[in-house]
């Protein structure tokens, strides 16, 4: 697979680094925020060498595929800042049902994936740096994956993983640059609505895609593993766990399973 020839469109306020091969475009999206870039930096790579997911956990990154993160200077909050990942979410899962044939079911998956027919596609990877009092921003960092020609048989965490092209993606030379500029000026509306509106819509467009909701569920944490049912996101974005019918329990990090039919398997 070759990189494709075209540039992505993007919003006027965006600049574009591309690179042919990287170790990981977050880790260059540090190495540019450390060097002074500025807001709204693209970093799109053709390939990784070194490509994350969550906790540590290796992302094959062949080309054929998306790589990018975006660099964001924002005011606020570190902790408000993260609630942009269910906002790429919600553009990434928009933006591949417009490319996709009608009724490929998109959903959102707790806390950082989208998935294509119950089937892993894309994965969303979310870096910060705060000041000296540990609560404002100094950068945020959104890094996203998404498998258009390649994907491995069971992605991180054992869970199933699919591409475009297997899910009836009619893939073009100018398609990675299509896409990628689709998702940014759709992110880049989301984050305008996010800045004036808050995280109540954000969250209720997510939950409208959200994988499992209302059903059982299994949380792995890292002393534990409990099971219940996925009834909600807090306010703050947390997943709202019940278990046993009577005891909620909130639950801001840790790897969900909904079921093998759903897309993972333990």
């Amino acid at each position: 697979m070759t990189v494709a020839a075209s540039e992505p469109e993007l919003p006027s306020s965006y600049q574009l680094l591309r690179l042919g091969g990287v170790d990981s475009t977050n880790l260059e999206a540090r190495r540019q925020a450390e060097g002074g870039a500025s807001d709204k930096t693209v970093i799109w790579a053709a390939s990784q060498s070194a490509g994350r997911g969550r906790r540590g956990r290796s992302w094959v990154s062949p080309e054929g595929n998306i790589y990018f993160s975006i660099l964001l200077r924002l005011n606020g909050d570190v902790a408000d800042a993260m609630q942009l990942g269910f906002v790429i979410a919600n553009v990434i899962a928009e933006s591949l049902s417009d490319f996709l044939p009608s009724g490929t079911k998109v959903e959102t998956k707790w806390p950082n994936d989208v998935l294509l027919n119950g089937k892993k596609i894309s994965g969303i990877l979310m870096e910060s740096e705060s000041a000296n009092d540990g609560k404002t921003l100094k950068w945020l960092i959104i890094g996203v994956g998404i498998n258009v020609c390649a994907h491995p048989g069971t992605g991180e965490g054992g869970v199933i993983t699919t591409a475009l092209v297997d899910e009836g993606f009619d893939f073009q030379p100018t398609s990675i640059a299509s896409i990628l500029g689709d998702i940014v000026h759709k992110f880049d509306r989301g984050l305008t609505a996010w800045q004036k509106g808050g995280f109540a819509p954000v969250r209720n467009a997510w939950l409208a895609r959200a994988a499992g909701l209302g059903g059982e569920i299994t949380v792995r944490l890292p002393n534990e593993t409990i099971s219940g049912t996925f009834k909600d996101l807090n306010k703050d974005g947390a997943l709202v766990l019940g278990i046993n019918n009577s005891v909620e329990r909130l639950i801001t990090a840790g790897d969900v399973f909904i079921s093998p039919t759903n897309g993972e398997m333990d």
